[in-house]
């Protein structure tokens, strides 16, 4: 997730109009980082039926024993899909 905040600064200065969202898994703690106003931070219950520019993913929904089976899969569906540009994902 660290690296989050990099891709955003460099995606916003490139795309001025766009705006981006920042998917975590429900439960984590939110970005500390206070975005600009073009910038969310949801989870992928949050994001549903919300489209974005920009995704960027820093999360591996369904990794965990909480996030496995259909909920898992439902989150990394909703997660992948709100994207209109670009899906960015972080990966350790």
């Amino acid at each position: 997730m660290e690296d989050s905040p990099r891709v955003l600064d460099d995606w916003l200065a490139a795309h001025p109009e766009g705006v981006a969202c920042v998917i975590r898994a429900a439960g984590s703690p939110g970005v500390e980082r206070a975005f600009s106003d073009r910038v969310r931070t949801l989870t992928p219950a949050e994001a549903k039926g919300l489209e974005f520019d920009l995704v960027v993913d820093p999360e591996s929904f369904g990794s965990g024993d909480t996030d496995s089976g259909i909920t898992g899969a439902v989150d990394r569906y909703v997660a992948k899909t709100r994207a209109t540009r670009q899906l960015i994902e972080l990966r350790p």
